[in-house]
């Protein structure tokens, strides 16, 4: 079959240091993108001028108002022309096989529409590997996204998504005004409706080294991939057994956001989290809760080394 277009949207919000390993990485992928788009969603700093010398290399540079990430990547994806469009986050990167991978798997599961790959994470001068729930090599069809997705939390992300842009464009794209997670909600709405297919090969790099991506909550304020999720398990259209699955991802993503929020202050969230999970008479989770709660921040920083595997070198 002949070669599937695939176009890159990159949202950039002042990150002007990382900006140009970037575009680097996508310029010097093994199968060449169609098409580049950066989208500037009102950088304060120099990320706009930072992107000035790649211009002449093809990319593309879209000047907005800042509006936040999920109104950055559908203004992307309003400009795509390509048939299907991969998502990189501004301080993160590729290696150089990351776009003939996504080829690899669209020519295999031309029927579904979203695709993703594994990622590895840089931080503090160490490298992870998330946990898979594939064996690493397999091009498999996604048959449960929720299960998949809470083991790990590692299937699919900001870096490694690939979805048809039709498909984007009849779900309504990515939530606007949601704060936390709204790139979640759009995975599950793909993947339940149009299908899912996955690489377990490594082929993205989460750089949390480059920047501290502090969360944008507190004050009690749950996060949206949450709220959703509650939604969807009391009042969606989910058949029994996804309900069940969709429990597990919602037990999964309150427990590490939980942590994450204890560790950085957010004692309020944290209770506001732990109410949900009684609301949903999820009782085991709402324990967890209470010990993350009167645990140490600095113990929970030390734990969440420990929850990826650490490669050697």
């Amino acid at each position: 079959m002949p070669a599937t277009s695939i176009s890159i949207v990159i949202p950039l919000y002042n990150k002007e240091r990382h900006i140009a390993d970037t575009l680097i990485s996508v310029l010097e992928q093994s199968r060449p993108p169609d098409e580049i788009i950066v989208v500037n969603d009102g950088s304060t700093d120099g990320s706009g001028e930072a992107v000035g010398p790649f211009l002449t290399r093809g990319v593309k540079l879209v000047q907005q108002a800042n509006q936040g990430e999920s109104a950055a990547r559908n203004a992307g994806v309003a400009a795509a022309t390509s048939e299907y469009v991969a998502f990189l986050d501004a301080d993160d990167f590729w290696r150089p096989s990351h776009v003939a991978v996504l080829q690899q798997l669209i020519e295999q599961f031309p029927h579904v529409g979203l695709l993703s790959t594994l990622h590895e994470i840089r931080f503090d001068g160490h490298t992870f590997l998330p946990r898979s729930p594939f064996m690493r090599g397999d091009m498999v069809l996604v048959e449960d996204f929720f299960i998949s997705m809470a083991r790990g939390l590692s299937l699919v992300n900001s870096s490694t998504a690939c979805a048809k842009r039709g498909a984007l464009v009849e779900i309504g794209g990515f939530p606007i005004g949601v704060r936390k997670g709204p790139d979640i909600i759009t995975w599950i709405r793909l993947a339940r409706r149009f299908g899912m297919a996955h690489a377990a090969e490594v082929t993205a790099v989460y750089n949390r080294d480059a920047t501290h991506r502090v969360s944008l909550l507190r004050e009690s304020e749950a996060p949206g991939s949450l709220l959703y999720l509650r939604d969807l398990i009391e009042h969606g259209d989910l058949r029994e057994t996804e309900k069940t699955s969709a429990g597990v991802l919602f037990d999964s993503i309150s427990f590490y956001c939980a942590a994450g929020m204890k560790r950085d202050g957010d004692v309020h969230g944290v209770k506001t989290i732990r109410a949900l999970a009684i609301g949903l008479r999820r009782w085991k989770l709402a324990a967890a809760l209470s010990s993350i709660s009167m645990t140490p921040a600095f113990l929970l920083a030390i734990a969440g080394r420990f929850r990826h595997k650490k490669i050697p070198g």
